[in-house]
């Protein structure tokens, strides 16, 4: 098992190596659109109007509105939990370092402040139903199209990746 498991590494690392993905990865296939021929616009008077409306609730996350595709539909999130800290500390180091560092690419995105561009809902399904996320959601589906390689499902439990998420939690800047 420990054989089967260093030729993955061994393989994934000669994947990278062969793909050479540019980390600052831009889509270069659209030319720059020709403004040379747009027409100009006047000037408009500016109107005073009566403010009604609310401005729009500022989420905390980049993506507010994506909670992921699987089981976990609300996360409770309270103060920082050691022992889900330690324990998520744990399962990144087991099973996630091969591919993932907190702060920089390596065959994945870099994870630390994921919490802050994901819901804690989103987290946890994605490493409860990676295979999904991946084929259905734009997120994902966005990521593996720029990293070139799918993750594999890590069969976490609900508590395991609870634990992550914590983990991530804490290593947040």
């Amino acid at each position: 098992m420990k054989l089967k498991y260093l030729l993955y590494i061994i393989a994934v690392l000669a994947f990278i190596n062969y793909s050479c993905v540019n980390p600052k990865y831009k889509d270069q296939t659209q030319p720059p659109p020709d403004n040379s021929e747009a027409p100009v616009s006047k000037p408009q008077p500016k109107v005073e109007t009566a403010k009604t409306s609310q401005p729009p609730a500022v989420s905390k996350y980049e993506f507010p509105d994506d909670n992921g595709i699987g089981p976990i539909k609300n996360v409770t999130i309270g103060p920082i939990d050691p022992k889900l800290v330690a324990a998520g500390s744990k399962i990144f180091n087991t099973k996630c370092i091969a591919c993932h560092q907190l702060d920089t690419r390596l065959v994945g995105p870099p994870l630390r402040n994921i919490t802050k561009k994901n819901t804690p809902e989103f987290i946890m399904n994605y490493l409860l139903n990676t295979t999904e996320m991946q084929k259905k959601d734009p997120i994902m589906a966005k990521l593996v199209d720029e990293y070139k390689i799918l993750m594999p499902d890590q069969q976490l439990s609900q508590n395991d990746a609870r634990a992550v998420l914590e983990y991530f939690r804490s290593v947040e800047k």
